[in-house]
């Protein structure tokens, strides 16, 4: 996993083709002038819109209300690497490595999807608007979780990127 403010990461987006127009794409999504940032904060809690890019990767624009930790969906995937951005609004993420959680439903190589169980050795993170998290195949995650006891409203981007395109090495 890694996680950080995405106009202070932006060198790591400077190692293909595919990661330059991903990083382009999530700053545009921040640019209060700029037509996605608009059609983004436009979303209606349950909506999504999907941009495809070069070389397989993909955007997902969605706005859904945030939920209470016992309803947390924990995934990872195989083929695809999450780049998750909040836009507007806020969440907490659970993350765990996979090897410390039980699957709950094996590969669905259609959807790249593993489901696990909620497992003892999370961690959680906050994203805000500009805080990007990426989420390797080794990493199991859970979003959309309510900072506190009030639901609410979160418009963000994820973005799909295959794995061969990323690199996040020491």
């Amino acid at each position: 996993m890694f996680l950080g403010y995405l106009p202070d990461c932006a060198s790591k987006f400077k190692k293909n083709e595919v990661l330059s127009k991903v990083f382009g794409y999530l700053f545009d999504a921040l640019d209060t002038e700029s037509e996605m940032y608009k059609r983004i904060c436009s979303l209606e809690a349950g909506a999504q819109f999907e941009v495809h890019f070069d070389g397989g990767a993909r955007a997902i624009e969605q706005a859904y209300y945030t939920k209470s930790p016992k309803e947390a969906f924990y995934e990872s995937h195989s083929q695809m690497v999450d780049f998750q951005m909040v836009v507007e609004g806020r969440e907490i993420f659970f993350v765990a490595p996979n090897s410390l959680c039980e699957i709950k439903t094996p590969l669905d190589s259609k959807k790249d999807l593993i489901e696990y169980y909620p497992s003892a050795f999370i961690s959680s993170v906050q994203l805000f608007s500009g805080n990007l998290a990426v989420f390797e195949s080794f990493d199991t995650h859970a979003g959309g979780i309510a900072t506190d006891s009030s639901v609410t409203l979160v418009k963000k981007v994820v973005v799909k990127v295959p794995k061969e395109y990323v690199k996040l090495g020491f």
